[in-house]
């Protein structure tokens, strides 16, 4: 391997992924300037390339996966890298476009948040409903199931009138 900025590796796998890292680093700093890119793509080739040389046993594969695997993937800390140099151009003088992507890149993950919370949410209170009803079952064993009603529409529950069919039996 030589030293230099876009190092070039003996072995085909190795380069193969040295790219393959520097390509997702590149596609998660999308919402940042040409040099903020670069200056997270320079930070992150040191880094890997100190941990790299460090590494002087084994064949290049196995070190540059070696140095990765120390560094973490790209996907756990880019966005956190990328909200704070959005935030730190948001600062009074500085451009909107900034602010406006830092706002964006928050809400975005806000509805996620909000999203995977209220399913997770809804499986506890389903959870805790299917718990009621089989305690429910020992004591009511013939108004707690699953029913039919007249009018087709099924019932899960407890019910007490006339009209009802049992489904599961």
């Amino acid at each position: 391997m030589t030293r230099s900025d876009n190092p070039t590796f003996t072995e085909k796998q190795a380069q193969k992924i040295w790219t393959d890292y520097l390509q997702q680093v590149e596609s998660l700093c999308g919402l940042l300037d040409k040099r903020q890119k670069a200056d997270i793509q320079m930070e992150l080739k040191a880094h890997l390339l100190e941990s790299y040389i460090q590494m002087d046993t084994g064949d290049e594969v196995s070190r540059i996966s070696a140095a990765i695997a120390k560094l973490g993937q790209p996907r756990k800390f880019i966005p956190l890298w990328v909200e704070e140099r959005l935030l730190d151009g948001a600062q009074p003088g500085s451009s909107t476009r900034n602010l406006f992507f830092l706002l964006r890149s928050n809400a975005v993950k806000g509805i996620k948040q909000f999203v995977f919370s209220t399913m997770v949410g809804f499986g506890y209170l389903l959870s805790f409903y299917f718990f009621i009803m089989s305690v429910m079952k020992i004591f009511f064993p013939d108004h707690v199931g699953l029913y039919l009603s007249s009018s087709g529409i099924p019932f899960l529950g407890y019910v007490d009138a006339e009209g009802f069919t049992e489904l599961l039996g």
